[in-house]
């Protein structure tokens, strides 16, 4: 089972080795492979598609990691992610696992994080994935959300079907103060508000913890209250529509003159 482990921090964020350091002592064979440096907020963004580009990559060494390959990308995870399972970097992985996070990514801003759009991103290529989020420093657990990480994988392994992706949020407890596990809906707000400030030269983004209109039985709302709350996901699918939307389409797009011919 190759694993490869990703992050949205930086290849040298103490979430990405805390996670690392947990799977390779539970025995797994990993790789690393992530950005050079902060690339949070990027969503699925590839950094670029222009045709001949040539992204920077560094290979990297970790005392702490002896073995471990690890390659660092001047670009967002998920195209560390797109080489990895393309087989730029050997074989392809067999699972992804994307974090940790410093700071919950729940609710339906899931959307611009970068550490879940790399678990979705590998789902696109037809391999698993997990994302794992804890809270903000101070509060942080990476030592409660490496040891769920590992509890995740080995079901992963033995459970989880081809493009299974599951974003898993840790709260900032003792692995014995946790009230549970939940599978939990995506809530309407996430953990992580934002407001905007502007002036006459810039937009100014601010963030703020966010604990109104959670929802019942969410992730956010069960994070909060104590709970791993565990959250299935799907990447790109076709959705079904109302049939006739093509026919009406087609039948108001503009029409070019017919000239008969005399």
């Amino acid at each position: 089972m190759r694993i490869l482990v990703t992050n949205d921090d930086g290849i040298d964020a103490p979430g990405l080795h805390s996670m690392a350091s947990a799977l390779v002592a539970a025995g797994y064979e990993i790789t690393i492979a992530a950005p050079r440096e902060e690339r949070s907020g990027s969503g699925s963004s590839l950094g670029t598609l222009e045709h001949g580009a040539e992204i920077a990559y560094e290979e990297r060494q970790y005392d702490h990691l002896d073995g471990v390959k690890a390659y660092s990308f001047d670009a967002p995870p998920a195209f560390a992610v797109f080489a990895s399972c393309a087989g730029a970097f050997g074989a392809p992985p067999d699972l992804v696992v994307s974090g940790i996070n410093p700071g919950h990514n729940t609710g339906r801003m899931i959307l611009n994080s970068s550490t879940v759009a790399a678990a979705l991103t590998a789902s696109t290529l037809g391999v698993r994935a997990v994302a794992v989020s804890c809270g903000f420093p101070p509060e942080h657990r990476f030592d409660t959300a490496s040891a769920v990480a590992v509890a995740v994988v080995r079901w992963m392994i033995e459970h989880g079907a081809p493009r299974t992706v599951l974003n898993v949020n840790v709260p900032d407890l003792d692995l014995s103060e946790l009230k549970g596990v939940r599978m939990a809906p995506l809530a309407p707000r996430g953990l992580l508000g934002l407001t905007f400030e502007r002036t006459s030269e810039v937009v100014q983004l601010l963030r703020y913890a966010n604990t109104d209109r959670l929802g019942v039985g969410t992730d956010s709302a069960l994070v909060c209250q104590g709970y791993v709350a565990i959250s299935p996901l799907t990447a790109v699918f076709s959705g079904s529509v109302e049939s006739g939307v093509a026919e009406d389409v087609a039948a108001s797009l503009p029409r070019p003159a017919v000239v008969s011919e005399s």
